[in-house]
């Protein structure tokens, strides 16, 4: 099953500039978004049919006496998304937004990909301030989700 061609012509419908790692099935890309920058990994799984899909804030740096209240943050963040979720290795404070499609009987296709990016990246950049302002210690994780889920539903 070949899942890094179809996730690359997703990267060329959209017009973004995307890099396939040498020796692993990685295709990489970064974004500028509104409310900052990020890095997107789609790990392709040749052997399971799965497709992992990243996206990562770029030049966040959690403080380990903040990593309690970042987790809170989003745990709140994630609590009825439609799709996908935040994770945050609590060793480094690494922070991801993860999207993943597992293929059975089908072959993947650059419009399967887009709703896993887009919601990804979308995301992301709605919850990044409150995720600044936490890190920061400007605001509690439930401060900075009611301010941001303000009118919104998931």
């Amino acid at each position: 099953m070949n899942l890094i061609d179809p996730v690359a012509r997703f990267f060329e419908s959209m017009g973004w500039e995307a890099n396939k790692l040498e020796k692993v099935p990685v295709i990489t890309s970064g974004l500028q978004l509104p409310n900052g920058e990020v890095d997107i990994y789609i790990h392709a799984h040749e052997d399971t049919g799965r497709l992992l899909v990243y996206v990562r804030p770029k030049g966040l740096e959690v403080p380990p006496d903040q990593m309690r209240h970042v987790a809170e943050y989003l745990t709140r963040a994630n609590y009825g998304l439609p799709l996908g979720n935040f994770e945050m290795d609590m060793q480094d404070g690494e922070i991801n937004f993860k999207n993943s499609l597992e293929l059975v009987n089908c072959e993947l296709s650059p419009e399967m990909v887009r709703p896993l990016v887009i919601v990804g990246v979308e995301t992301v950049n709605h919850y990044l301030p409150g995720l600044r302002q936490v890190i920061e210690g400007e605001a509690t994780p439930a401060q900075a989700i009611a301010a941001i889920e303000v009118g919104t539903a998931h």
